[in-house]
């Protein structure tokens, strides 16, 4: 799986450390009622987990800063990680990306987002910096319980020949102060030769009051790869991994 399309599948879950690394869609996170809506959190990971991926890559602390805002009809956000220890992981590389969610009904949102990824082993835009999309469809099934599924697609400009797609199936618990996320992916090989199933489960202890405006996050997150079309891609794919989070609204 390219560089490229990992940077990308960084993106934040935030409602759980799936993080190095989470994903803005956060579908917890009910901010519809308001007008818009803007966060900033900043997290710190054991390892570095490619959460829309479902890859490890990373066995060293990592660092990620987040931005979010949100309107009714829009929003923008800004990601940027890296790897405490090494500046040449794979986990160095910044994001910014804009989506328009389209509410098909009261439990029903699709919302697409087309963004732009930064490599920045050696400077802010290094090779293999290129526009990526996703595709999140998720359904309310109980106002404690999200089904959302995401189609990733990576490399779509500057290196066609190196673009990818992957799925990801998330189901999401959320009440008080508990998240549990249980996670699928799969990299189908319709562009690539590379492919893989993963599975994975989060606890998260989310939302926790510190002095006004912050929060705080702490969770452990399980994952198990358990099939790849290259015994490489099995090499360090398997781990358990801590994250600790502070957000201001």
């Amino acid at each position: 799986m390219k560089r490229g399309l990992l940077a990308f599948l960084i993106l934040l879950t935030a409602a759980g450390p799936i993080q190095a690394v989470t994903d803005s869609t956060d579908t917890s996170d009910n901010s519809a009622a308001k007008r818009s809506a803007c966060k900033a959190t900043s997290r710190i990971h054991s390892m570095g987990l490619f959460s829309y991926g479902g890859r490890l890559v990373c066995q060293n602390h990592v660092m990620d800063l987040h931005f979010v805002y949100n309107r009714r009809t829009w929003g923008f956000q800004f990601f940027k990680a890296f790897d405490l220890h090494d500046t040449y992981t794979p986990i160095n590389f910044a994001l910014a990306a804009v989506n328009k969610p389209f509410s098909v009904s009261k439990k029903l949102t699709i919302t697409p987002h087309l963004g732009v990824v930064l490599e920045q082993f050696r400077s802010v835009a290094d090779h293999g910096s290129d526009a990526a999309a996703f595709l999140v469809t998720a359904y309310k099934i109980h106002p404690r319980l999200t089904l959302e599924h995401t189609a990733m697609f990576g490399n779509l400009v500057l290196e066609p020949d190196m673009r990818d797609w992957v799925n990801r199936l998330r189901l999401l618990y959320s009440h008080g102060h508990l998240d549990v996320n249980l996670f699928a992916w799969h990299n189908n090989q319709v562009f690539d030769a590379v492919g893989y199933s993963t599975v994975g489960l989060s606890v998260t202890m989310a939302r926790l009051p510190l002095s006004d405006p912050f929060t705080m996050q702490a969770g452990i997150t399980a994952l198990y790869m358990a099939s790849a079309s290259d015994e490489r891609t099995m090499a360090g794919a398997n781990g358990l991994f801590l994250t600790l989070g502070v957000s201001v609204n």
